[in-house]
């Protein structure tokens, strides 16, 4: 999927416990889902988790700092604890995706700054290793197998080409398109991904068009609004959402979730909630999603749950003022959730920066 996101109190080198939640004696079912800190980790202005990868009910990857002051780290889940892991992350470069097949086959995709790279680096179980460098900025990226890897581009800007889309069978890598932002990846021959107003469809050969121009926010005149596609998730063909924003000036928003039955597109929900989704959502594996949500500028960011027409703004166990989620990945063959990124100080994210794990279970 796509889509664009702590000073050492005490040495993290040990573990971070992971917080356990028991059902009270006395309860006669089990409680219901929340999301609750499992982690945390202070190191500066650059702390927070931005990208994770579950890689099995009990093991996972979450990748904290966003490069500008100290170069990103890596922790690892094993034995219910995490652990500082040693990882080949520089400055001025951040993990913007993840994805994972096997705890011996983890993918991490790095979003370079100015003049640094971006870089596709490979964990094999025992070290990692950078299996490619580009000279544009990675805005997400799919892992179906060690021989089927899909890099997603940024949008082009001035002094900065687009990536366009590449594909990895495990032994090179092919550019299929020049242009697109991002994707959501069924197969070798089988990808949705979105440019500006449209959604694309690739088939092994060719990309196919479609506008979803008047599904998406009216443009306000002035312009004071840049209505785009801003993410897409596909479960199969005749199911694919793709999520549209207004990106309002400076509040961001409205954002609409849009519908694909395998004929016609619809829209299906509809709100304000800031800019985005981050490049890093996730199903919530009853056929719905997990979107996190920026916010407006220095404003309340959100972690959306999509489910049967209604967007939902999940209770995080900080405050929405205080808390900021980067990241989500659905912990494989449950509903449980993994999500990255910090807690701050109210509708300021720069300040009191504390890089933050969660789990929903």
């Amino acid at each position: 999927m796509q889509g664009t996101r702590v000073s050492i109190v005490a040495a993290v080198a040990g573990l971070l416990a992971i917080g356990g939640a028991s059902a009270a004696a006395a309860v006669p079912r089990a409680a219901d889902p929340s999301w609750r800190i499992v982690a945390k980790v202070k190191t500066d202005i650059s702390g927070e988790f931005t990208a994770i990868a579950a890689t099995g009910k009990t093991t996972a990857w979450a990748f904290d700092g966003t490069g500008s002051t100290i170069a990103p780290r890596a922790y690892q889940l094993s034995g219910g604890k995490w652990n500082k892991a040693p990882f080949i992350g520089k400055l001025d470069e951040q993990v913007i995706a993840a994805g994972a097949t096997s705890p011996s086959d983890v993918w991490a995709f790095t979003q370079g700054f100015g003049a640094a790279k971006s870089r596709v680096l490979h964990w094999n179980g025992a070290k990692w290793s950078v299996v490619k460098t580009f000279a544009d900025e990675i805005g997400d990226a799919a892992v179906l197998a060690a021989t089927d890897i899909w890099v997603f581009g940024q949008a082009a800007f001035p002094m900065q080409p687009a990536l366009g889309v590449w594909h990895y069978n495990g032994s090179t890598w092919t550019q299929v398109s020049k242009n697109l932002q991002g994707g959501s990846a069924l197969s070798a021959t089988d990808v949705w991904g979105f440019s500006g107003v449209d959604v694309e469809h690739w088939t092994g050969g060719k990309w196919v068009a479609t506008s979803v121009k008047k599904l998406l926010p009216p443009v306000i005149p002035g312009p004071l609004n840049d209505p785009q596609v801003t993410g897409i998730f596909a479960y199969s063909d005749s199911d694919v959402y793709a999520l549209g924003n207004g990106v309002a000036e400076d509040e961001g928003g409205p954002i609409v979730v849009l519908h694909y039955d395998g004929r016609t597109w619809a829209k299906v929900a509809e709100g304000q909630f800031g800019f985005g989704p981050s490049p890093q959502i996730s199903t919530d594996g009853t056929g719905g999603l997990w979107l996190p949500m920026q916010g407006p500028v220095a404003g309340t960011s959100y972690l959306l749950h999509y489910a049967a027409g209604k967007l939902t703004p999940a209770v995080l166990p900080v405050g929405v003022h205080e808390i900021t989620i980067d990241s989500v990945a659905r912990i494989p063959g449950t509903t449980e959730q993994l999500a990255g990124g910090s807690t701050h100080a109210a509708d300021n994210p720069g300040t009191d920066v504390v890089a933050v794990l969660l789990r929903y279970s």
